[in-house]
């Protein structure tokens, strides 16, 4: 415990100077041999999810909903490695965090202030094999649908690297829930100089999907309509603090200035599943993106309509106006 109170204050220092990461940027602790190769490294955690992987035939594919991460990235990432995932077992834990607190920001999308990315993905009906080529389009999910591999991990979290931890021990658990995560946006096969697939836009590693949308919204439709469902999200299950247990949330003690509770280490611990990465959720208007003065129209941008709304205005008193 000496040694992750040595690491934290480490951690605090070096990132006071840098910018900010959306991302989880520092292994805390990695208790366990994880594995099997390539699927042994606790860094693959950190930094964004996967996008593109080397996928069978040596082959590059895009994760996406129906094409869980695995195997290698096409090249390495800024910690180092170039696996996709870790493998979580029985008795291994893995610790990071974040270089900034974590905010149960009200101005996140849907209340989400979290999103942990694992492998998982959704069903399709028979024997549907996808290549890199496939047009996403003409593959349709199973009806009704259901994801594979279902490897839930737990989720706790804490402001401190030795805790104490708060669970989300009813759920939801990565890994085993909706959203799979999809890496890009898809605008009709179109084939790149490899024969594989040019996708559209990357989707948002930051956005979190809509958790209104239930199993049956995904219900037999084609994979480009699912990932239209999406909206820009790239996935991922999402975690809102307040759905800690009240006594747990309410331990969490309150920024100073902003008055929000707050996290700053994630722990993830499973039998048997996968993680990739670990956001915090952006949003305009929340802690790390505010309001800019003159913003009337609250988008987080001072601009002519603002300046129309002004204008529209101007002199509108409402309350003791003498």
């Amino acid at each position: 415990m000496k040694r992750l109170k040595i690491i934290g204050l480490l951690f605090f220092l070096a990132t006071a100077i840098t910018e900010a990461s959306e991302f989880a940027t520092t292994l805390i602790y990695a208790g366990g041999t994880f594995g099997p190769y390539p699927y042994n490294d606790p860094n693959a955690v950190l930094g964004e999810p996967t996008t593109y992987m080397i996928g069978e035939f040596g082959k590059r594919f895009a994760c996406s909903l129906v094409y869980g991460a695995w195997n290698k990235l096409l090249e390495e990432n800024e910690y180092g490695t170039n696996n996709a995932i870790v493998t979580l077992g029985p008795g291994q834990d893995v610790i990071v965090g974040f270089d900034h607190k974590v905010a149960d920001d009200i101005n996140n999308s849907y209340g989400i202030d979290f999103i942990v990315f694992g492998n998982t993905a959704f069903t399709k009906p028979g024997e549907w094999y996808l290549y890199c080529n496939t047009d996403m389009g003409q593959v349709f999910l199973s009806n009704p649908v259901d994801i594979f591999p279902y490897e839930p991990v737990t989720v706790s979290v804490a402001q401190d690297p030795n805790g104490p931890w708060y669970s989300f021990s009813d759920g939801p658990y990565a890994d085993a829930d909706l959203f799979p995560t999809n890496a890009f946006a898809w605008e009709g096969l179109q084939l790149g100089g490899d024969g594989c697939a040019n996708w559209g836009e990357e989707s948002d590693p930051l956005k979190p999907v809509d958790p209104n949308l239930t199993w049956e919204d995904f219900d037999g439709i084609s994979v480009a309509e699912a990932i239209a469902l999406y909206e820009g999200s790239a996935g991922g299950t999402g975690f809102d603090l307040q759905w800690l247990a009240p006594a747990d949330y309410e331990a969490l003690e309150p920024d100073p200035q902003s008055g929000r509770r707050w996290i700053q280490y994630i722990k993830l611990n499973s039998t048997s599943g996968e993680v990739d990465a670990v956001s915090d959720v952006a949003a305009c208007g929340d802690y790390q993106h505010p309001f800019p003065p003159g913003d009337v129209n609250r988008d987080c941008r001072v601009d002519l309509q603002d300046f129309s709304i002004l204008a529209e205005n101007w002199l509108v008193c409402t309350w003791n106006c003498g």
